[in-house]
């Protein structure tokens, strides 16, 4: 198979991810795991890029992108959200270790690309070792971000329901007479 037709399969897929990912739960909490992982997988891939550790030979807008903007802002970023999702209820060391259901198989893919195709090629200094790395801790770094989103979320919330109560003493009533009602806003 050429490698722009797998890239357009790809393509297709991720852009099918979208339907299916985003359709159930809580949907503003899966759409802030895909922009947090998006933006981490730039800041990460375009260094590796420009230091040609890891190259896309094959990719749209090869003029505008080092890097493969479909992996970096479809597939990857869509990939953390179904981990998102399949981690949701889960707790300590499962979470962990669930994350290589989806890393290892991702590793492996990309060292088929690697090895059979153009789209993806590794200088002498990376390795699929390094790939498994690089994306095991980014799934546990959207993981621990959506979990204090979620824990600032319950605070904001918890405290949203305190009212604070004060003696109005302008004119000289006590607190059962008289109270006034503040609310603090965020």
């Amino acid at each position: 198979m050429k490698d722009k037709t797998i890239l357009n399969i790809i393509t297709l897929i991720g852009v099918g991810g979208w339907a299916i990912f985003f359709r159930k739960g809580p949907v503003k909490d899966w759409l802030l795991v895909y922009l947090f992982k998006a933006t981490i997988t730039t800041l990460i891939d375009i260094p590796i890029a420009k230091k040609k550790l890891v190259q896309y030979p094959k990719r749209y807008f090869p003029g505008s992108y080092d890097t493969n903007i479909i992996f970096d802002y479809v597939i990857f970023p869509l990939v953390c959200v179904l981990y998102s999702q399949l981690t949701n209820k889960m707790k300590g060391i499962k979470t962990l270790l669930f994350v290589f259901i989806l890393s290892v198989p991702m590793t492996i893919i990309e060292e088929l690309l690697e090895r059979k195709t153009g789209l993806v090629k590794y200088s002498n200094k990376w390795s699929w070792l390094h790939t498994l790395i690089y994306l095991t801790i980014t799934f546990w770094s959207s993981r621990i971000f959506i979990s204090l989103i979620r824990l600032l979320d319950q605070i904001k919330s918890k405290e949203g329901n305190n009212h604070f109560l004060v003696n109005d003493s302008r004119n000289g009533s006590n607190l059962e007479d008289t109270q006034t009602i503040l609310h603090i806003k965020y």
